[in-house]
């Protein structure tokens, strides 16, 4: 389930980075230093596809991405894999992702559940929390069809 964790989040760090992406929404506002999608934003970039009412991307004085928010029904899918969250941040400069309220990662049958999701990119670790239910995870062991050495 880590390495399932792990792949989705670097999907998403990557769907962010220097590569092209194709957002189409009922409206978009560039001011100065935001870039503002509303509603029935689709952010597209490979088979990774990025679904939110808002979508909220904050440049740099370089006018790189720095920090992207999406808010309302997020829900971010790329073949097997899916997280969803009533809202999702994350910063470039700290490389942390944040999945906020009703939060779930699934990549085939295994999942992780909880109030809020969050990844630390640059320790590589992942920290689960909620208030007033349990966290709730699923990990189902992949079957190692290795053929060993019997004597």
């Amino acid at each position: 389930m880590k390495q399932a964790l792990f792949a989705l989040f670097t999907l998403v760090y990557v769907s962010l980075g220097q590569q092209s992406v194709l957002v189409e929404a009922d409206q978009m506002e560039y001011e100065k230093d935001t870039i503002v999608y509303t509603g029935k934003v689709k952010a597209v970039h490979g088979a990774g596809v990025l679904t939110a009412d808002k979508v909220i991307i904050y440049l740099g004085e370089d006018k790189k991405v720095k920090k992207l928010e999406a808010i309302g029904n997020v829900v971010y899918t790329e073949n097997i894999k899916k997280a969803r969250a009533e809202r999702g941040e994350y910063d470039l400069n700290t490389k942390v992702l944040r999945l906020i309220g009703n939060a779930r990662i699934e990549e085939g049958p295994n999942f992780v559940e909880a109030d809020e999701i969050i990844y630390y990119g640059r320790e590589k670790r992942a920290l689960a929390v909620s208030k007033g239910r349990r966290v709730r995870s699923f990990y189902v062991e992949e079957k190692n069809e290795k053929v060993g050495n019997n004597r």
